[in-house]
């Protein structure tokens, strides 16, 4: 070889090496930005989540909201109010229902927000609180009503109402299953006036329609804030958990639910969270005493059927059985002074631990009222137990069609592929739904109860 031309050869080539280096040294920068851009930083560690005002824990929470209840009702019972006062009362009282999940404060409420509506001349009155009630009522056209009568008024709302009804049709469309409106609302709201509930609405949407990396965000977010309460941050760390969930990352929503017990204690389902988790990691047993302890002292169902539920998972039919009959009466009660707040809740405490055939219907009457992801997979699993795979599967398919994304769907779709006989099917489906949990088949998932998909 002549050395002098392979000489000449690698000169020639080292600024076209050097150049390739320096193209690929870019490129892993860029890539590396784009993965720490969309993965943003890491969860703040609990030590640094620090609370601004507000009560301590529960019992000063439904203290303080209790004092303003009876303050608005000895005014209302002077007949000296107006419909301002009586709005200041039945926020009052979803405010303490929130804490306590007591459907009396709910139901006293919409009594409440009703009179005031009708003291108040038109287009003026309360009808931004009485939307928010809607939503959670799940009266869904009364909220749209109330929404209408808020556009109607000659002033101008300010930067804060106008994002509180931005907001409110965001929860409407996102139960109707209208996900793109619910995303395109919730951004409308945040560049009216951001706030903590607000961000807590997009991690949520965010996470229900195939993106639980930026739900982590936007939660992360709320509990890095300034100005909120410890109630708020605590909300926060509750759906960090969720979401955590979701994806089976189990340590991380331990730490989270742990962290909401200590950050504000008192609070049921921060307990309740702690519960499950316990059954989570491997300790059934103590998960079923913190159960017994919150459900006898709180008479939520909802813990009575997780206690149920665990109870009957460890084959322990009579204890089960005893726990789901005294949810289940507690139940029928709400069901009938609250139909459509109270119609998910028994759907699910029957497919559970009641009668699948009883869940159908009402999950039919839901699903026709709530056409979202949530409602479909209830109404799939109630078909699925009631022997109609086919029917479920028309149901997830809708449900994937709008744009919903779980773990639980999947698995739920790859049930009603086998019972159909498309084995090969049914396999994709369980693969793509370890890919979003890969610990969707572990038989623990099934005390995951708060906070499932």
């Amino acid at each position: 070889m002549n050395t002098a031309s392979a000489g000449q050869r690698n000169t020639l080539r080292w600024p076209w090496l050097l150049l390739a280096a320096v193209i690929i040294v870019l490129a892993a920068s860029y890539g590396w930005q784009r993965w720490s851009h969309r993965h943003g930083p890491p969860d703040p560690a609990p030590g640094e989540v620090t609370p601004w005002f507000g009560p301590r824990n529960q019992q000063e929470a439904v203290n303080a909201a209790t004092v303003q209840i009876d303050g608005g009702r000895e005014r209302e019972k002077s007949d000296k109010t107006d419909w301002l006062h009586m709005e200041i009362l039945g926020d009052a009282l979803v405010g303490r229902y929130r804490l306590t999940g007591s459907y009396a404060d709910l139901a006293e409420a919409d009594k409440v927000l009703d009179r005031a509506i009708g003291m108040a001349e038109f287009p003026a009155g309360p009808s931004l609180s009485r939307a928010a009630l809607s939503v959670t009522l799940h009266r869904l056209d009364d909220a749209t009503k109330a929404l209408t009568r808020f556009d109607a008024q000659k002033a101008s709302p300010h930067s804060e109402e106008a994002s509180s009804a931005l907001a409110l049709r965001g929860d409407i469309a996102m139960q109707r299953g209208d996900y793109a409106t619910a995303r395109e609302d919730y951004a409308k709201a945040e560049a009216a006036a951001n706030n903590a509930g607000l961000a807590l609405r997009q991690s949520m949407l965010s996470l229900r329609t195939g993106d639980p990396e930026l739900a982590r965000r936007r939660v992360n977010a709320v509990l890095r804030g300034k100005r909120l309460t410890r109630l708020a941050k605590a909300q926060a760390a509750i759906q960090r958990a969720t979401v955590a969930y979701a994806v089976g990352d189990w340590t991380t929503a331990g730490r989270w639910a742990r962290f909401a017990d200590s950050f504000f204690p008192g609070n049921w389902l921060n307990e309740a969270f702690v519960a499950q988790q316990a059954a989570v990691e491997g300790r059934p047993d103590e998960a079923a005493r913190r159960y017994a302890d919150i459900a006898n002292r709180t008479n939520a169902p909802e813990v009575m059927d997780a206690l149920a539920h665990l109870l009957r998972l460890q084959g322990k039919g009579p204890e089960s059985r005893a726990w789901a009959d005294r949810a289940g009466a507690i139940w029928a009660e709400r069901l009938q002074a609250l139909p459509e707040a109270a119609a998910a809740h028994v759907v699910e405490h029957e497919l559970a631990v009641g009668d699948p055939r009883r869940a159908l219907a009402l999950a039919r009457q839901d699903a026709a009222r709530r056409p979202h992801g949530a409602t479909l997979a209830l109404l799939a699993r109630a078909q699925l137990l009631t022997g109609d795979p086919a029917g479920a599967l028309a149901t997830i398919e809708r449900a994937e069609k709008g744009g919903w994304r779980s773990a639980l769907l999947l698995m739920q779709k790859a049930e009603a592929l086998d019972a159909l006989g498309r084995g090969d099917d049914a396999e994709d489906a369980r693969k793509a739904a370890l890919k979003i949990n890969p610990k969707a088949a572990d038989p623990a998932a099934r005390f995951v109860w708060f906070g499932h998909d």
